[in-house]
């Protein structure tokens, strides 16, 4: 039922939906149109114009026959007045009309349409500009994908997705992850079935603002207000959704075919986009390759292939690099050049797949073997040049590295796991991320969905430190001895700073919760810590805020809280510094080719003031009381 809710609520906001009403307001408002003059035709033909039948040429009151030069008209057309200009790529400013253009059962409102070979069925809106094209033309009526089952993960089939131009992360994720009931899956299928009725023309639409150049072929397809269309190779059956304050651009050779492209989308460069859904704000440039794919808001797609994939939200691919067959609905990764996330035959059938953890990096050359399960590893990190075999980790924060085959007792096909690692010595690139994502995803994404303390990423920790905690001491562990290590192999001096690192992370969320109590009601920091401990734990966190040992007393507890935050200051500062020191041996211009990112330094200086300034309200309270 909750997903019948949140489509009709998206259904009831849409675009798409909005624009039809409006071609069917204008359809109805035919009778404003006349016949063309004798006198008007005159002029038409002698500039050059001619028709099958002029008499199917209907025009508005005020018409400038001298606006339209050496073009042919077929079917019934209709045509504004035309006046005043618009601006062409290059800045170059043109009067409004049709010059050079064969026009075929169209409306075309006060635009520019120029050196068009074919522009057939069609409505071209009000400020618009079509220019050095191929063809705009439109058969039938057009689906624009709704209700078109998407298979993502595995190429078999099972996972599939109702898909739909302005579909949501909610709504992928209630159909990948929430198998509803029978009655309730059949009923959002016809709810989509009737809106793909509703939305269906047998018209193509070139929304108000937009721009088509220089572009070869474009076929059923339902380009948006303030689109910029420039030199594409070929558009068909394909929505693009645009605004003027989150116009889309589609350039440079680009290849789109059955798709739906949400507002402030860019693709360009030779990039190809087949059967695909390209959320808003997502960039698929370079060369890239995206087939039967879902790309959450705010991806960065260069060079490499996504194939069958659900892609999350703000992950990158900036070099070429392979992902197949991928559910990764947290998103906020990264793959490296090379990296092959993509191993889904077994042989005999594209049956499996991978499911990566939030801010997962595949670093460079890797191969991860399928089927593969890191959802539950969030903020892990692949070493380069690594092959993983088929496995499920659980174990966040983690680096997995190359292993050592003259290890006795251990498999020489094993990797090297060591969890926490991310957390303990990577904290820049952590807080780092959190800034860029900040960012990037603004007004799309949720402040909250980037956060290494996310209810998901602090359950999988609290069960990780549960596991490392073993009955029997060996040298090394693997997955006989620990649930998810997968197929990698754990060191005794890992598994005893991996605890420890796992437990600081739990005190340090631990201890957030309590101060932002006391934060949001200062009456309460006379409250025992055992109370406080209380009233700080809910549902999602009562076995963390049970485990963790807190301080005995509330000042005690604020001087931990800020020893903590001071430590993690600390590591995202040296991390910097390492990075620095080293450069600065190799380069000796290291600094005046590597200026320090002030964005990040000032947010970074922000956020822990921001937490001084928590703390010192809570002490300048305690004082005045």
């Amino acid at each position: 039922m909750q997903r019948l809710l949140k489509l009709k609520k998206v259904l009831k906001n849409s675009v798409l939906a909005s624009s039809v009403e409006n071609f069917k307001t204008i359809r109805a408002s035919m009778s404003k149109y006349r016949p063309l003059t004798e006198a008007e035709i005159q002029v038409l033909e002698r500039n050059g114009n001619r028709s099958e039948s002029w008499a199917k040429v209907m025009v508005e009151n005020d018409f400038d026959p001298n606006r339209i030069i050496r073009s042919s008209f077929m079917g019934e057309v209709y045509l504004p007045r035309f006046f005043g200009t618009l601006l062409l790529p290059g800045d170059v400013s043109f009067p409004t009309g049709i010059y050079d253009s064969l026009v075929h059962n169209c409306l075309v409102e006060n635009a520019l349409v120029h050196k068009v070979a074919m522009l057939s069925n069609i409505l071209v809106r009000s400020s618009s500009v079509v220019q050095n094209v191929g063809s705009i033309v439109s058969s039938g009526k057009i689906s624009y994908m709704v209700g078109n089952a998407m298979h993502v993960g595995n190429e078999m089939g099972g996972r599939s997705v109702l898909v739909f131009p302005e579909i949501n992360m909610e709504l992928v994720d209630l159909q990948l992850f929430h198998k509803p009931e029978p009655d309730v899956a059949t009923a959002f299928a016809e709810q989509l079935k009737a809106y793909r009725e509703e939305t269906a023309l047998s018209f193509g639409i070139v929304g108000k603002g937009a721009v088509i150049c220089n572009t070869n072929i474009i076929r059923n397809s339902w380009i948006g207000a303030h689109a910029r269309i420039e030199g594409a190779e070929k558009i068909r059956n394909s929505v693009v959704l645009s605004s003027l304050e989150e116009p889309s651009h589609v350039y440079d050779s680009v290849i789109l075919e059955n798709s739906n492209v949400q507002m402030g989308v860019t693709i360009h460069t030779g990039a190809e986009v087949q059967g695909s859904v390209l959320m808003s704000r997502t960039t698929v440039a370079c060369k890239a390759i995206v087939k039967s794919s879902i790309i959450a808001p705010c991806c960065h797609i260069e060079e490499g292939e996504v194939n069958s994939s659900y892609m999350g939200p703000m992950t990158q691919m900036h070099h070429h690099s392979l992902l197949i067959a991928a559910l990764w609905p947290d998103g906020c990764g990264n793959l490296g050049y090379g990296a092959n996330v993509g191993s889904n035959h077994t042989g005999r059938m594209p049956d499996q797949e991978v499911m990566p953890g939030q801010g997962m990096f595949f670093g460079l050359g890797v191969n991860v073997k399928f089927p593969a399960n890191y959802r539950e590893s969030p903020f892990t990190l692949i070493a380069s040049g690594l092959t993983t075999l088929p496995q499920r980790v659980k174990f966040p924060f983690s680096l997995i590295k190359p292993g050592d085959p003259q290890l006795n007792g251990i498999a020489p096909r094993l990797n090297e796991i060591v969890p926490g690692w991310n957390y303990a010595n990577n904290a820049y690139a952590l807080d780092r991320n959190l800034y860029k994502y900040s960012i990037r995803g603004k007004g799309f994404v949720p402040a909250s969905f980037y956060t290494i303390f996310s209810p998901d990423t602090l359950r999988y920790v609290y069960d990780a430190y549960q596991r490392l905690q073993v009955t029997e001491v060996r040298d090394f562990y693997t997955k006989e001895h620990i649930d998810g290590l997968g197929e990698n192999f754990l060191r005794e001096r890992v598994r005893q700073k991996a605890i420890k690192i796992y437990r600081e992370y739990l005190e340090r969320y631990a201890l957030e919760q309590v101060i932002t109590l006391v934060v949001n009601d200062p009456n309460l920091q006379s409250q025992p810590v055992k109370e406080l401990r209380r009233l700080s734990t809910n549902d999602a966190n009562k076995d963390v805020m049970r485990t963790v040992v807190l301080p005995e007393t509330f000042d005690e507890l604020l001087k931990r809280y800020r020893q903590l935050e001071k430590d993690w200051f600390e590591r995202v500062t040296h991390g910097l510094d390492k990075d620095n020191d080293r450069g600065r041996k190799i380069f000796d211009d290291y600094d005046d080719a590597h200026p320090v990112d002030r964005g990040f330094t000032e947010w970074e200086k922000n956020r822990v003031e921001d937490k001084l300034r928590r703390l010192a309200s809570i002490v300048k309270t305690a004082k005045a009381e």
